[in-house]
């Protein structure tokens, strides 16, 4: 008669039957995706500090030019200011304005700094705007703001007389066209 086997040796029989090529198969599968999302995580982290450096370093290089360009262009402001008034100064004997086809030549007896940033504003603004897209008002009365040395009104807003001055400049077809200023009609005589 045969002999029943041990529980025991059953089990030891029955876990050497399953060869260990079985489990280490998928085992060392798992391992090897493991090690690689590892290694694509440190990649991606890498690559991440990369693209925040060179977000950093571009928006200093931005900065540092809209902060040249700003130096340069207040030097170029104050270089007109600072044109001396004989050019603007009237011959003896000449007076009054003429007409010319790059615009009108006033003779004046003597330029202020404050005239003559608002010449050289009516210039840069209005000699060659687009009709369709003109400059605004807050745009040229900060400059000349900035050109005199005005100080801002506290809530942002040019100072009352850059905007004062903005409006002298405004080419009469522009206030036709925005309707800002209502012509009022004559007074009967």
């Amino acid at each position: 008669m045969m002999k029943e086997p041990d529980p025991s040796t059953l089990a030891s029989v029955k876990s050497a039957a399953v060869t260990p090529s079985h489990l280490a198969a998928p085992d060392l599968r798992l391992q090897r995706a493991e090690t690689e999302v590892r290694r694509l995580t440190r990649c991606m982290e890498t690559k991440d500090r990369q693209l925040g450096e060179l977000r950093k370093a571009l928006a200093h290089s931005a900065t540092v030019h809209y902060s040249v360009e700003d130096r340069l262009q207040r030097e170029l402001d104050c270089l007109r200011i600072m044109m001396p008034a004989e050019v603007f100064r009237m011959p003896s004997g000449e007076s009054g304005s003429e007409r010319s086809d790059h615009g009108i030549a006033v003779r004046l007896p003597y330029v202020t700094s404050t005239l003559s940033v608002l010449f050289d504003a009516m210039c840069m603004f209005w000699a060659d705007c687009d009709h369709d897209h003109p400059p605004k008002s807050a745009t040229v009365a900060h400059a000349i703001d900035e050109r005199l040395g005005l100080s801002s009104q506290p809530n942002g807003e040019a100072s009352r007389s850059a905007q004062a001055y903005a409006s002298a400049i405004r080419p009469d077809w522009m206030k036709e066209t925005d309707n800002r200023h209502h012509c009022r009609p004559a007074a009967p005589r």
